[in-house]
């Protein structure tokens, strides 16, 4: 639980706590969900900026089409605030308008596959421009000069990520990870520590932690730590296998009486084959 959180539990309404509004215009979307659940705010409000805070933290973890998802959350939770509280829908779509920001996730989706930093850039403009997306597509370019073993220009370029957000924590990974190729062990240990403070469940910072101890002879703490991120993988698996099951099934729903109907199949030859067991 954040000091924010702790600050301003049980703030009745209409009593000054945490504004939500500061933290919006700084672009700190999940202590701004936290003030606006705290000081209970309108509902459409709360919906609105939730939402948001679940876009930056799947940008941050590369989850574009989870991205999407909340930006369609966002702009409906903004057409029924435009309804009633036209101020702050206002103050929404100024900070983050909605056509403005599916360009930038869309031009995260596309721009894969890119080999030249230049052009990869240039397919990259509208990410760039956005501040919800800004890391991510900085992040995007340092990968390409990773891979194409440009050790400064990749470091720059996640240094400059962090320096628009600081929690994004696999530019931080990244900073890490070029370490750990230099071989200067200690401080690729000491960058994954402090992506694992920003994102705990992170397996590959398990991993690639127990990488960079191994390395450094602490045995003991490196099996453990690979030992998690195995744990972690697993779980994360299986999320991203339901979460996908449950996309097809928004797209189709005739899935689900595919489903269904598999099910209640699978059902009657169980009672079946127990029927023909007792004759």
């Amino acid at each position: 639980m954040t000091d924010l959180a702790r600050s301003g539990e049980g703030t009745p309404p209409g009593e000054s706590g945490p504004d939500w509004k500061a933290f919006a215009r700084s672009g700190e979307w999940r202590r701004a969900q936290a003030a606006a659940t705290l000081t209970q705010a309108d509902p459409d409000t709360l919906s609105a900026v939730s939402a948001l805070s679940a876009v930056q933290q799947d940008v941050r973890a590369r989850k574009y089409a989870s991205a999407q998802r909340g930006l369609s959350a966002y702009a409906g939770a903004l057409k029924e605030l435009d309804r009633r509280r036209q101020g702050e829908a206002a103050l929404l779509r100024s900070l983050v308008a909605p056509e403005v920001l599916a360009q930038a996730l869309s031009a995260l989706e596309n721009a894969s596959g890119e080999a030249d930093p230049v052009e990869l850039q240039s397919k990259l403009a509208a990410a760039q421009a956005h501040a919800l997306t800004r890391a991510e597509a900085l992040n995007v370019v340092g990968v390409l000069h990773a891979l194409r073993q440009e050790e400064g220009a990749a470091r720059a370029r996640f240094e400059e990520a962090l320096t628009h957000d600081p929690q994004h924590y696999r530019a931080r990974m990244n900073l890490g990870n070029l370490d750990l190729e230099a071989g200067r062990l200690p401080e690729a240990e000491a960058a994954y520590r402090e992506v694992l403070q920003l994102a705990p469940d992170y397996d590959g910072a398990h991993h690639n932690l127990g990488v960079a101890l191994r390395r450094q002879g602490k045995l003991y703490e490196s099996v453990g730590a690979i030992r998690k991120a195995q744990r972690l993988g697993v779980q994360g698996a299986r999320a991203e296998a339901k979460e996908e099951m449950q996309e097809q099934f928004r797209r189709n729903p005739h899935l689900k009486w595919i489903r269904l109907g598999i099910l209640a199949g699978f059902v009657v030859v169980l009672a079946l084959l127990a029927w023909l067991g007792r004759s």
